[in-house]
């Protein structure tokens, strides 16, 4: 079988597609694939440890406010479709798969006048721009949730969770100990900025990483060129930095660590990207989301309404509703408990099995 995988841009878009590959690869050693992106997306690099050829193409973005560079979007979505097109004509997909991002939408009506099987998934509570132009040309739409079907043609649209990737579930707890030096007997905060860091999640870190220390360790991804411990001197006295240097970890970015860190955590702090939540789902962890303004809110709100995660809103965040809201959970094992146990219901691990039965099916067709 040969498939051609679409986005990027944001990671958003990228993880479900290699859940989905990593299932068509474990089904068929031939499988052939080949992914188009963007130029300077994070996705290139991602893809690259797992093997699957990239190509660049040209990306068309529509900002739905006032913007110049809307005058140009359309030059650049015609010259992304002509773009497909011919990649498309080379490579001769049996099916093309997007979960999202506006570098696909070019590349699903390419595929549409070309009669090849198009896949469009639906991750998040609120459907953007880019999946709904690509829903009106997809041969098959599907969603991580029934409630979002009502935004689609019920003909074509399934529920089936969201897909997630294998290494998720590879995480070790004894191999985080002895990767982050850190002690299994005390415990642990994961605390996450999204894709590309939170400056705001780390300012409150930063205020309240000293009282932290004093109960738990510290687990901190920062995002690129976030890092706040260069700035520790200016709030802590000696005794407080030796407990940091101790018990506190930052890191710009972590590759496959990251799935230790998560098994160590007994609390994670997340933005609500839906990749992020899908991860924390399948492994149960107790969450607190600062969710970003916009669509991550109806994510979060959506969780919340299952009281499978708390929401500290970042209107409301300072360095008190930081600590106090941490502290609450830390102190309170019954709760965690229950969110746990709530969080592991959200989201299907068989997503990716129900994904490739799909294009079974379609393909037969």
């Amino acid at each position: 079988m040969k498939v051609l995988f679409a986005g990027g841009g944001t990671m958003g878009s990228v993880s479900p597609l290699v859940a989905i590959f990593e299932e068509l690869k474990n089904r068929d050693a031939n499988l052939e694939v080949l992914w188009l992106g963007t130029k300077n997306g994070p996705e290139k690099d991602f893809l690259g440890a797992y093997q699957i050829p990239f190509k660049p193409i040209i990306a068309g973005k529509w900002r739905q406010y006032f913007s110049l560079a809307n005058l140009f979007t359309p030059f650049f979505v015609l010259a992304a479709f002509l773009q497909s097109l011919l990649i498309l004509k080379k490579f001769k997909p049996d099916a093309v798969l997007t979960a999202g991002s506006f570098v696909a939408v070019p590349v699903i009506y390419a595929a549409w006048l070309l009669g090849m099987p198009r896949f469009v998934h639906q991750q998040d509570l609120e459907v953007g721009l880019a999946n709904r132009l690509m829903a009106k040309k997809a041969t098959v739409i599907t969603t991580t949730f029934d409630d979002l079907i009502k935004n689609f043609d019920s003909k074509k649209t399934y529920k089936i969770g969201n897909p997630v990737r294998l290494e998720v579930f590879s995480g070790s707890k004894e191999r985080a100990a002895q990767f982050f030096k850190l002690d299994l007997a005390i415990p642990t905060i994961l605390i996450m900025g999204g894709g590309t860091g939170a400056q705001i999640i780390n300012e409150n870190v930063l205020e309240t990483v000293g009282k932290l220390v004093e109960n738990y360790q510290v687990i901190h991804i920062t995002g690129k060129g976030k890092g706040i411990s260069d700035q520790f001197e200016n709030f802590y006295n000696r005794e407080s930095m030796k407990l940091i240097e101790a018990r506190y970890r930052s890191y710009e970015f972590l590759n496959k660590e990251i799935f230790d860190a998560l098994v160590m955590a007994d609390l994670v702090i997340s933005r609500s990207g839906f990749s992020t939540l899908t991860e924390l789902s399948v492994l149960g962890k107790p969450t607190i989301l600062i969710p970003l303004p916009g669509h991550q809110e109806a994510n979060a709100q959506y969780f919340a309404k299952y009281n499978a995660v708390k929401i500290l809103s970042q209107n409301d965040l300072n360095k008190e509703t930081f600590f106090v809201a941490i502290g609450l959970l830390m102190k309170n094992p019954a709760e965690r408990q229950t969110l746990n146990r709530n969080i592991l219901t959200m989201i299907d691990k068989d997503a990716a099995k129900k994904y490739v039965d799909l294009i079974s099916e379609v393909a037969r067709k």
